[in-house]
């Protein structure tokens, strides 16, 4: 495990010191329209548990939110809400994940298989995630 979060550090640190991430966030904001900028944070927090299921948290948290981070900047929103957002809206995700091994062990304890517990657990989840984001929304912390 440390050897992975060891490597995803080199590996962020490569793209931002190389200029990849700003031009990645520069190039999404050519695409997105000017006016969801400022909420793209959100937006991504919302859809955060299916994109855990198809990115692993790693790629989510490495990969994905320095870009988000880049595009909303325009917008002038701080990083630390960027972060909120994001977490809050992933962290649930983490239990649905295929990617997680944790879910593996507690499918194959509980003598399920994958899909049968994604077809189950998925909306429930996602719902969790909605609560929270709204919870935070509430807080201020976004």
């Amino acid at each position: 495990m440390a050897a992975i979060i060891l490597s995803a550090g080199v590996f962020l640190g490569i793209m931002d010191k190389g200029g990849m991430l700003e031009s990645v966030a520069k190039d999404l904001l050519l695409i997105i329209p000017g006016h969801m900028a400022s909420e793209f944070h959100i937006i991504i927090g919302i859809i955060g548990v299916p994109l855990d299921i198809f990115t692993s948290t790693d790629a989510y948290y490495f990969a994905l939110l320095p870009i988000v981070r880049d595009v909303v900047a325009s917008a002038g929103i701080p990083p630390a809400d960027v972060v909120y957002a994001l977490a809050i809206g992933n962290n649930a995700g983490t239990f649905v994940s295929p990617f997680s091994p944790a879910v593996w062990l507690a499918v194959g304890i509980a003598g399920v298989d994958m899909g049968r517990h994604l077809r189950y657990s998925f909306f429930w989840i996602w719902l969790f995630s909605f609560i929270t984001l709204a919870a935070g929304w509430f807080l201020g912390l976004f």
